[in-house]
């Protein structure tokens, strides 16, 4: 079986001891699903170099806070159309995560196929991974537009599910994975679902609506993949409580890692957080792990 770590949003609780337990594990890959800084591109890019130490093969896709400035989020938040317009700085701090990440690739409306043996993209894949939408601000929205229209064409949530279901068609993989910053719509509204809404009751389900449309069609012709990963809606809820972090339906196993802070205390000793999952053609095992 493939052996991925899977790292939920991990502002700024990532250090050089991570490092070390990751290069010494038995994981054949590392997938991280974004949410590097607390608030500044200059931790964006601090834990991005940190990262770069990782010696396994690593994928990453960018959050809502990475490479994003302040304004930018605000604008998210409040719907302000000023705040919202494009960030011509916006495509340079990408490059510069892109670069602090070293041999880590920076995923986003991509196919990354990999094997174990020859690595990334070498013609051979024993298991493609499709990035979905980068940046993604969870909800009807697409977070960042000016700048994902810009880079990828992407003008609305349907444009960007047929760019993720033309992916999940192009792959040849025996195995697909679908890497996200944000999980889909169609897994409940509930505050406590895996990515319902908690911070607002009236917005219920707060997934990605073009990722669970890509999703539906690709299952329609026997596409789809087999693990989505995502994180962004935390585990520990606004008010009190616990996400349900770990969904199987219909075949497909959808995992939300963001355990938030991944580095905490427990009885006095310091626990760190990843997900484990295993799987072949037709068999996934999901824990979480606390080193």
């Amino acid at each position: 079986m493939i052996k991925i770590a899977g790292i939920g949003d991990i502002h700024t609780a990532f250090d050089e001891e991570d490092v070390r337990l990751f290069n010494e594990s038995d994981y054949d890959l590392i997938l991280i699903c974004g949410d590097l800084p607390g608030r500044s591109h200059k931790q964006t890019v601090q834990i991005g170099s940190i990262l770069s130490g990782l010696q396994k093969p690593a994928l990453m896709i960018p959050g809502n806070h990475d490479s994003t400035s302040v304004l930018q989020l605000l604008g998210e938040i409040t719907g302000s159309a000023r705040l919202k317009r494009e960030d011509p700085r916006m495509e340079g701090r990408v490059q510069e995560l892109k670069e602090a990440l070293g041999a880590i690739q920076m995923g986003g409306y991509k196919l990354h196929g990999f094997h174990r043996k020859h690595g990334w993209d070498s013609g051979e894949s024993e298991l493609d991974i499709i990035t979905a939408r980068p940046h993604s601000m969870g909800g009807p929205d697409i977070g960042f537009q000016p700048y994902i229209e810009q880079q990828f064409g992407i003008q609305s949530q349907q444009d960007s599910a047929q760019c993720i279901l033309s992916l999940m068609r192009q792959s040849k993989a025996p195995v697909r994975l679908v890497l996200a910053h944000n999980g889909p719509t169609g897994l409940g509204s509930h505050r406590n679902d895996i990515w319902g809404c908690d911070f607002d009751p009236d917005r219920g389900d707060f997934g990605d609506p073009d990722l669970e449309v890509a999703i539906r069609e690709a299952a329609s012709s026997n596409q789809s993949p087999l693990v989505v990963l995502a994180g962004h809606m935390h585990h520990a809820l606004k008010g009190g409580g616990q996400r349900t972090w770990y969904v199987e339906k219909e075949g497909i196993h959808y995992v939300n890692a963001a355990r938030v802070p991944r580095i905490f205390r427990e009885n006095g000793e310091k626990r760190r957080h990843h997900v484990r999952i295993e799987l072949d053609r037709t068999d996934v095992h999901v824990e979480q792990i606390l080193w």
